[in-house]
């Protein structure tokens, strides 16, 4: 299975991209996007939590094609900052959980927490966030 980011996944998410008349962005989206993350519920704090889109079959998509807007993608979605997943994340993340994906103040996309994977699995040191 290919991936995106070299340490596990901590969770698995839908999210929907929103169009530019949904307030959403004017450009395309591309995997590897590095967008914030907010619960639903509590907007006023962004996270650095990060999806890797997947294809059906699990594989990530690739980082040059644009993603699309409107409709339901599935991610592999990964805690960046090792504190706060043990300090905030693993009490919050649960499967049904909504929440938004932010360029700065601005709202993305919209998510949902499908399947909780790896964020309750210790995480080994990693020098390197990302595949070569």
């Amino acid at each position: 299975m290919d991936r995106l980011y070299s340490i596990a996944d901590d969770f698995e998410a839908t999210i929907r991209i929103f169009a530019e008349a949904e307030g959403g962005g004017k450009t395309s989206a591309f995997n590897g996007i590095r967008w914030d993350f907010s619960y639903a519920d509590a907007t006023d704090q962004l996270c650095m939590i990060w999806p890797d889109f997947s294809s059906p079959s699990g594989d990530g998509l690739p980082k040059d094609q644009p993603l699309p807007f409107s409709t339901e993608l599935s991610a592999r979605m990964t805690i960046v900052i090792d504190e706060m997943r043990e300090q905030v994340h693993r009490n919050r993340i649960k499967p049904g959980v909504e929440f938004y994906c932010h360029e700065g103040p601005k709202r993305m996309a919209i998510g949902r927490v499908t399947r909780i994977t790896g964020l309750y699995n210790d995480r080994q040191v990693s020098s390197a966030l990302f595949r070569k």
